[in-house]
């Protein structure tokens, strides 16, 4: 909004107000009083974000917005401040509550699967005579399944949950005395008074005293300031406090948080004083407008879309099988009624009635895995995420590096360790006390290698020269040992430089050259590239002064004599590189989206061997770029590739580092991201998977689906080597029990072209089915081979789908065998023996079922099994105690009588035993063609 920046005259102003009043959507109220015209409350228009007014307030002279509020830089009169708050309501962010276990309880029934279980089991019981069984049978399996899913979610929710009510605190505001609007021309110094007010009363157009410790109440508008130092690192992750002044910012090019004259609502006072012009309160805010942004429905991420495609794919196949065998059927035994209530056999058949349950059950262990390792899990889904993750956008601070300045040397001017140096910079520091920067805090906290503190116990302190931005310099006056007072300074580069006109070289003083002052500049650029900070130390002798002469002190800072220089860094975090190396191993990119400045994240970055060392320089925007760079990029296709090509993305606003996250999804891949602060939560919801940590903002962990108690990448490679584990077993079950089931529907097409009767009854495939489920519910528990682990792993619909054409048919193989065994040898040709045709069914039944669930140990694993790769101990003791009691059940009268089984043909023991070994040899033939085919296998 640049038409802001260049108004000068009072016609100018008016209009220009006017047009800010119109474009923000305002008007007038009746019920304000007179002397408060439409100007004075600004709000949010549909169609202008909160980032634009801000960076417009940014623009214009503090009179033109004192204008446009309608107030003064002495504050508003209680009679204005109650008018407004009567139209604007308190100054509180929108409420957060607990999370309702209703709610939460809804959220999990509408799975697609879930869904289709409970359409079959209104179909079953609908059509007459009404298969009861199987619909209870069917409506437990889905109670099961969102139960499991339920108490996770819920759980999870509340472990993670901390009530964000707000901690109402107390604020000097300028308050002027009622009058009317022509009292207040006529009288416009009228004497302002100080009150306390609480946060919750504040309203647009107040005027707050700003002190050390002070919480930003709203965003306001910088009026005065002295040294005022404030802290955005719950927006920004970065703990450097940046400089407000009352200087007009907003240039172009100007990222929202290096605006120097605006502090936003959360953000906190660390030092100097000042006062501030509140601009907007409550649902105004930046922090709330983002929480509206964040209300938005979530787009579905890599698991959802994966668990809707398989939906898809088993409707298909109903939608074809399905009308074939009621066809078929129908036509051959001419019992349309039996031939629809086959079909609806067949349509329980194809769907694998726990795989909700058992997906549930696989993602909670995983989930449980993964607390610990010290993540949380908000959300099932965000596990198997994990394992699918092809790329990691991560912030830095604290994350690739320890998020701590630390002094690393103290070098004379001739480049050798003095410490002197340290001395006369610790010295410094110690006087600063409550006034100084974390570059003070990391040389008191500094120890020698003997373990001990720099002794400076014989300087008395005199006076002290606070840092400030404009300086970017700090000095103190002490006493020595001798009696006579010493100016000490430190600062930057050039600052400190400035004022020496003598260097210190062998303890001796000579005067400062040219070629002296290259030399220096050189050793500095040279420790810059490396990554660390560079100050100047300096030093003088000085008489007696006057502790009360300000402009004195200042003035003494000249013609000094520069002693050498400390060089500070926030070095990377131990397991950074190792953690980065393993990621990359694993065939996770890592791309760092970062507050800092583009500088400091490259280096950090060269360092850890993300970018390389010729790579990443602010000319380079292949390998790094900065926000305002790529808001200068119009066309999409450009933004795209510069996101896809690009590792360090610097000085980006939320609404970027979101458009990051949405084109490397857009381009295919699984984005997670990292990031702890307010400014992330845009990107935590458009992630496929947010990671946020215990320590970050409470509306970042909100946002997120997986907490970690440790921030550090350490943590995300066993994460995603566990999300991987997750995927394998899942898809693992996938994929075993939609081929048997396609298997079997393949194999009763067979049978209704073939029989003259059906092959087996709709209650025993559902039978058969929930034994064959129960037998895999210790899946969760399996190993996975490691060279699974190896790669990224994503739901492949077209994949599974070939997976089931080719393994459902194999196992058909043996079906159309037993049907072959009771045609020919037991001569079950005919429905009019009904014992027969029970027995042809019992026959059916274990040998599928065995089949089944044998055939677990051969699909779970691409290699030889029993040999190469052998499964859990608790999936062998399912599986072989489902086989076990699978056979059992047909000799059991109760449960002859219940599902309809006659006792097996003592002869067909022997047959069952040679099928089971057939069977194992052919699919693992079938096993090796399609490796060697189709270079997979699960």
């Amino acid at each position: 909004m640049p038409f802001l920046s260049n108004v000068s005259s009072k016609a100018g102003k008016t209009g220009l107000v006017r047009g800010l009043a119109s474009r923000f959507g305002l008007s007038r109220t009746a019920s304000w009083p007179a002397n408060m015209s439409w100007l004075s409350l600004p709000s949010l228009a549909a169609d202008t974000s909160a980032e634009a007014i801000l960076t417009a307030f940014a623009g214009m002279d503090p009179d033109m917005v004192l204008d446009h509020l309608q107030t003064h830089k002495d504050g508003l009169t209680d009679e204005e401040a109650d008018a407004r708050r009567s139209i604007k309501g308190p100054n509180v962010l929108p409420t957060h509550t607990a999370p309702s276990w209703f709610i939460t309880l809804l959220k999990t029934i509408p799975n697609p699967f879930n869904i289709l279980l409970i359409a079959l089991a209104i179909i079953n019981a609908a059509i007459p005579p009404g298969d009861w069984k199987g619909f209870t049978v069917l409506l437990v399996m889905v109670i099961i399944s969102v139960a499991v899913r339920f108490w996770q979610e819920y759980r999870s929710s509340l472990a993670v949950f901390k009530l964000q009510a707000s901690v109402s605190c107390n604020l000097d505001v300028r308050r002027q005395p009622n009058m009317s609007l022509s009292q207040k021309v006529s009288t416009p110094s009228s004497e302002a008074s100080s009150k306390t007010v609480a946060e919750q009363d504040l309203v647009p157009g107040d005027v707050v005293v700003l002190s050390p410790g002070s919480v930003m109440p709203a965003d306001c508008l910088i009026l005065e300031a002295s040294f005022l130092r404030v802290s955005q690192s719950t927006w920004t992750g970065e703990n450097d406090p940046v400089p407000k002044t009352p200087s007009v910012s907003g240039e172009k090019g100007t990222t929202l948080f290096d605006l120097s004259n605006i502090a936003f609502m959360g953000t906190s006072v660390i030092s100097g004083n000042g006062v501030a012009l509140v601009l907007r309160t409550g649902a105004d805010v930046l922090i709330a407008s983002m929480a509206k942004e964040l209300k938005k429905r979530r787009e579905p991420n890599s698991f959802q879309l994966g668990i809707r495609h398989v939906s898809y794919m088993l409707i298909g196949f109903m939608l074809t099988m399905v009308p074939l065998v009621l066809g078929i059927s129908g036509y051959t035994t001419k019992d349309w009624d039996a031939a629809a209530l086959y079909s609806i056999s067949v349509a329980v058949g194809l769907v694998p009635e726990m795989l909700p349950a058992i997906v549930n059950a696989n993602l909670a262990r995983g989930a449980y895995v993964l607390s610990k390792m010290k993540a949380i899990s908000k959300r099932l889904d965000s596990v198997q995420n994990l394992g699918a993750m092809t790329v990691l956008c991560s912030d830095k601070t604290g994350t690739l590096t320890k998020d701590e300045i630390t002094l690393c040397q103290y070098l004379d001017c001739n480049g050798d360790s003095n410490v002197n140096v340290l001395k006369l910079a610790t010295v410094d520091a110690v006087v600063q006390g409550s006034n100084g920067n974390n570059i003070d805090g990391a040389i008191l906290d500094y120890r020698m290698p003997d373990g001990c503190r720099v002794n400076t116990a014989q300087y008395e302190n005199v006076a002290a020269i606070p840092f400030n931005f404009e300086r970017r310099r700090s000095a103190c006056v002490v006493k020595g040992i001798t009696g006579a007072n010493l100016l000490i300074c430190k600062g930057a580069f050039e600052e400190v430089l400035r004022v020496c006109s003598m260097v210190r070289q062998g303890g001796v003083a000579l005067p400062l050259d040219f070629q002296i002052k290259q030399t220096l500049l050189e050793r500095v650029n040279s420790l810059n590239k490396d990554g660390y900070r560079v100050l100047l130390v300096a030093m003088k002798q000085i008489g007696d002064i006057s502790r009360e002469d300000e402009d004195g002190l200042h003035e003494l800072e000249s013609s000094m004599v520069l002693e050498g220089m400390i060089s500070f860094i926030d070095p990377p975090k131990d397991d950074a590189a190792e953690s980065i190396a393993q990621l990359k191993k694993l065939g996770v990119e890592i791309k760092v989206l970062t507050g800092d400045a583009l500088p400091v994240a490259v280096n950090v970055c060269q360092r850890l061997d993300l970018i390389g060392r010729d790579e990443g320089s602010e000319d380079d925007d292949l390998q790094a770029i900065t926000g305002p760079e790529l808001s200068l990029l119009e066309d999409t296709d450009e933004f795209d590739n510069v996101v896809k090509t690009c590792k360090v993305f610097a000085k980006l606003t939320p609404n970027q580092k979101a458009l990051v996250i949405g084109s490397l999804r857009k381009a295919g891949h699984c984005v997670g991201m990292l990031g702890d602060g307010i400014n992330d939560c845009i990107a935590l919801r458009k992630a496929d998977v947010g990671i946020s940590v215990d320590s970050g903002a409470s509306v970042a962990k909100d946002c997120a689906d997986l907490i970690l108690t440790e921030k550090g990448l350490g943590i995300i490679v066993t994460s995603v080597t566990t999300g991987r584990l997750t995927h394998g077993n899942t898809i693992k079950y996938i994929k075993m029990v939609a081929s048997s089931n396609f298997g079997n529907v393949f194999s009763m097409l067979v049978a209704s072209a073939w029989l003259p009767f059906t092959p087996m009854l709709g209650i025993q495939i559902l039978a058969q089915n929930l034994l064959y489920d129960i037998s895999q519910i210790a899946i969760p528990w399996d190993r996975v081979d490691p060279e699974y682990l190896a790669t990224p792993k994503t739901w492949k619909t077209w994949d599974l789908l070939r997976f089931v054409v080719v393994l459902g048919p194999t196992s058909s193989v043996i079906d159309i065998l037993t049907f072959s065994l009771g045609w020919f040898f037991y001569g079950i040709q005919t429905a009019d023996n009904a014992v027969d045709v029970k027995r042809f069914q019992t026959h059916w039944f274990l040998q599928g079922l065995l089949t089944q669930t044998l055939i677990v140990h051969l699909l779970r694993t691409a290699k030889i099994p029993f040999i190469q790769s052998r499964a859990a101990k608790p999936l062998a003791l399912s599986t072989t105690a489902i086989m076990i009691i699978g056979f059992v059940l047909p000799w059991i009268p109760p449960v002859q009588r219940g599902l309809s089984f006659e006792q097996p043909a003592p002869s067909y023991v022997g047959f069952l035993v040679a099928e089971l070994l057939l069977y194992c040899i052919e699919v693992q033939i079938v096993k090796m063609i399609y490796i060697k085919i189709f270079k997979t296998w699960l």
